[in-house]
């Protein structure tokens, strides 16, 4: 039973940064679009985040439903990084996970606590949640770069391909974030919510590996179990 659960654990990795960029999708579009009120006034690609609306609610559910995906996936990468190498302390790989973790609960609170009452807490607790995801892909960054640096010591993390990847997101998030400050461009917002959901698809190809690992070394330690029979 444990083998069987840490399978499911394993190939549900690779998956949920697609389902997470999905259920985003869903809920910003059927925001939209079940907004028959706001339909003429507002440009389609807008954030739900600074205007009052029963389809807030749409939202705030699509928002519920996202945020356990990217808390499996970054618990999920925290499990990798502690079994991939061994130069950065795993103390600090905890504080660094959980300092993000916290955060993104603590806003969901509040964009729920505050949505009735208070319009400033409800854009609080939106921001904040794309704000702590944002600033993780950052963090992230500097240590994936830091272990492609030192890659002879961690040989798991020595494709250039991945801190390109992650270099590249966090950059296309600077720009259209001060794009979306200085302009309002309601495409430019989209980008910016976008963009660390595309930085999780850079998982993806280690979660499988993971999962392919641990899938041989179910199918070894069968193996060995018939063997001794």
């Amino acid at each position: 039973m444990a083998i069987t659960a840490a399978s499911i654990w394993d190939w549900s990795l690779p998956v949920l940064p697609f389902t997470s960029i999905i259920t985003l999708i869903v809920a910003l579009f059927a925001d939209r679009l079940l907004d028959s009120q706001g339909m003429m006034d507002r440009p389609f690609f807008e954030i739900p985040v600074a205007r009052r609306s029963s389809t807030h609610v749409c939202f705030l559910v699509g928002i519920f439903l996202l945020l356990p995906q990217i808390i499996a996936i970054i618990i999920g990468r925290f499990q990798f990084l502690v079994k991939t190498q061994s130069m950065i302390n795993r103390i600090i790989l905890s504080i660094f996970h959980v300092s993000t973790l916290i955060p993104l609960v603590f806003f969901l609170l509040v964009a729920i606590v505050k949505r009735s009452r208070h319009s400033d807490g409800y854009q609080m607790g939106v921001y904040g949640i794309f704000t702590s995801i944002s600033l993780y892909c950052f963090l992230h960054t500097i240590l994936i770069c830091y272990l492609y640096i030192r890659r002879s010591n961690a040989p798991q993390h020595g494709k250039v391909i991945w801190p390109i990847w992650f270099l590249s997101c966090c950059i296309l998030l600077i720009i259209f974030y001060s794009i979306w400050i200085h302009s309002h461009s309601g495409i430019a917002g989209f980008i910016v919510v976008f963009c660390p959901f595309i930085y999780f698809l850079g998982f993806v190809h280690q979660f499988w590996l993971q999962a392919r690992a641990r899938q041989r070394y179910s199918a070894v330690t069968r193996v060995i179990a018939l063997t001794d029979i």
